[in-house]
Parts: C-alpha cells; sequence; structure tokens
C-alpha cells in the first residue's frame, strides 16, 4: 500500500490578509489612544480618507469594513456623531472627488485635496450640521492645520502614484 504524501499541502495561514488587517485596526486603536494624550500626533483621518476612497473604488470590501472600524473607533475616541465620518466621506467619495480627478492632472495635488478635504471639509461638514440641528459647532485648533501636513507629506513619502485612483486618459494617435 502507498503512503500519501503532503508535498502539494499549503503550509501557510490560509487568512493571513485578514488576520494582518485586524492587527493592524488593534494597533490603530492603541494608537489613536496615543494622539488623545501627545496633542501632536495625527489622528490619521486624511490617510484613512485616501484609504476609504482607495478601497471604495476598487470594490474591496473587506478592506473597507477595515477602515470602517477605524472610522468608529477615531469618532469615539475624539468624540464625533456616530457615523458623521462615514457619511461625509461617502457624500465626498461619490460626488466631489470624480470631479476633482477629472479637473486636476497632478496627484499630489489631488493626495492634498484629500487631505484638505478630510480634515477641513469635515469640519465644516459637522459646523453646518451643528448650525442646523442648533447644537455648539465645533472649534477649529491649529493642530488641524499640523495634521493636514503631516499627513500630506506620509501619503507623499509612502503611497506611490501607481495605486492612486485616477482615471486613465487614453490619447487617439494620429497617422
Amino acid at each position: 500500500y502507498k503512503v500519501q504524501t503532503f508535498s502539494s499541502m499549503q503550509r501557510s495561514i490560509s487568512y493571513q490578509n485578514i488576520i494582518i488587517q485586524l492587527i493592524l485596526v488593534g494597533l490603530f486603536a492603541v494608537y489613536l489612544s496615543m494622539t488623545s494624550i501627545h496633542l501632536l500626533l495625527p489622528p490619521m483621518l486624511g490617510i484613512l480618507f485616501y484609504r476609504y476612497y482607495k478601497s471604495l473604488k476598487r470594490h474591496d470590501l473587506f478592506g473597507l469594513i477595515i477602515i470602517i472600524a477605524m472610522l468608529f473607533i477615531v469618532e469615539a475616541e475624539k468624540g464625533f456623531w456616530f457615523g458623521s465620518s462615514i457619511i461625509y466621506f461617502s457624500l465626498l467619495s461619490m460626488y466631489v472627488m470624480p470631479k476633482v480627478i477629472i479637473t486636476v492632472r497632478c496627484k499630489n495635488c489631488i493626495k492634498a485635496m484629500m487631505v484638505f478635504a478630510a480634515y477641513f471639509g469635515y469640519w465644516l461638514f459637522v459646523w453646518l450640521t451643528d448650525q442646523i440641528l442648533m447644537f455648539v459647532p465645533p472649534q477649529l485648533d491649529w493642530y488641524v492645520f499640523f495634521y493636514g501636513i503631516v499627513e500630506f507629506l506620509i501619503l507623499l513619502s509612502h503611497w506611490s502614484g501607481q495605486d492612486h485612483p485616477r482615471r486613465v486618459i487614453c490619447r487617439r494617435r494620429h497617422p
């Protein structure tokens, strides 16, 4: 009788990407709690918006769920309304960003606009909502400008232009 060999058997973890992403959510929660202690650490709202938009355009459901979990952590830690960043990022992704990407050709300018929209646009969104519902509007601090600059530099240095969700424009060749 013949002994069965398992040479073709996969020996790695089958859900390695999921485990790594869940560990990143846990590390992000620890990092975000540190941002409450040290005010010079940015809450990564601009980078989360960049990744949210990228996951949305790629139709990456698990990546989108991970980003949404991270946004819930940001909202809980910073005292934002539950789900307000997801509503804002969804509206921005559906209505504003397609027009910006068609209009602006510079990839780094698009990244800067995404960070700007994530911080200042979200503050304006919450401010307008609070004005409509007659709540006390949020304060805008100088740290927000610092956070925007730091996160823009992180986006410039870490993510290349190849993974940017930009539409490729094909040109016709003339004979």
